[in-house]
């Protein structure tokens, strides 16, 4: 019969973070450090000045620290985990957790539960936030444990971000990646579409902000937001699976609705929007809160502009 091992999170748990010394991967070492968690971190550029400035050890001896650690967290590119998992997870010891931070989960998953040894827990984990965030309150984390084997591990993780004021959904793997196709894949390339347009156009983005109604400025901050950002990640969000499907179907809308409005048929037009806003659910609450963002946002340029 199998036996659940007992976590107990006021011990100091060994936390070896592969990716580190990037920019997610230091997030999650202060995190961790701060929840009382010996954290040591590594990466390939060997930035042992990152280590310090955090406040944990590098891992000189990467595998020999994998075999010692209690949970082995990875923060690397989606392209690159397969291969990580493969050369790592094998040292590890059981009893012990392998994560990962990857925004996508299917081949993650089926890549920590092949190599992962007997006896190791495996946990997917989705953080919904960038790296630029200050607290994890009311920021949202998915979690994708590995069927069978996650028992000990998983309530412990979530009471952690719970307690901080997260908000944690458990999902699987393949439901995890058909919702990102739709809540990164697309969102992300219809503001990459907006910028792009934008370049194509020359626009003038900065002088065009003195004619903006609030309501697209705060749009525009959001391209600008995804644009200020390492395109890495946002190149390798599009490659999940479902995504072509969904780009697809996004670009026939677009194609659909500019004929409409090229013909001149504003009542097609006026159509197609009914239906998608039949579609939509909660329009009256997106309105309400909506109008919020909007009042504070107005509220804090004018304290900006009498400061």
């Amino acid at each position: 019969m199998k036996t659940m091992k007992t976590i107990d999170l006021k011990t100091k748990n060994r936390m070896l973070i592969v990716g580190g010394t990037g920019g997610t991967g230091s997030w999650f070492a202060r995190y961790f450090k701060d929840h009382g968690f010996l954290v040591s971190v590594w990466g390939p550029s060997g930035r042992v000045d990152v280590a310090e400035r955090l406040g944990v050890e590098f891992a000189h001896d990467l595998l020999a620290e994998v075999a010692d650690s209690d949970i082995v967290l990875l923060s690397v590119p989606i392209k690159e985990t397969a291969k990580v998992v493969e050369e790592l997870a094998p040292r590890m010891q059981p009893g012990s957790l392998l994560m990962d931070v990857t925004s996508l989960k299917s081949e993650p998953m089926r890549a920590m539960m092949r190599w992962a040894p007997e006896g190791v827990e495996v946990l997917g984990t989705h953080p919904m936030f960038g790296p630029t965030i200050s607290t994890i309150r009311g920021q949202t984390v998915i979690l994708v444990p590995a069927e069978g084997r996650c028992d000990s591990w998983l309530l412990p993780m979530e009471e952690i971000f719970r307690e901080d004021g997260a908000r944690v959904e458990v999902l699987g793997a393949e439901e995890h990646d058909h919702i990102m196709a739709v809540v990164q894949a697309l969102t992300h390339f219809a503001y990459i579409s907006i910028g792009s347009t934008l370049r194509s156009l020359d626009f003038d983005v900065a002088h065009s902000r003195r004619f903006m109604s609030p309501v697209y400025e705060i749009m525009i901050d959001f391209v600008g937001r995804i644009l200020a950002q390492g395109p890495e990640l946002y190149a390798s969000i599009q490659e999940n699976p479902e995504a072509e499907r969904v780009r697809e179907t996004y670009i026939d809308e677009c194609k659909r609705l500019a004929k409409l409005a090229n013909d001149g048929d504003l009542s097609g037009f006026m159509d197609a929007m009914r239906s998608a806003a039949d579609h939509f659910e909660g329009r009256d609450e997106a309105l309400a809160r909506s109008d919020r963002l909007i009042s504070l946002w107005i509220e804090k340029r004018e304290e900006g502009r009498r400061g």
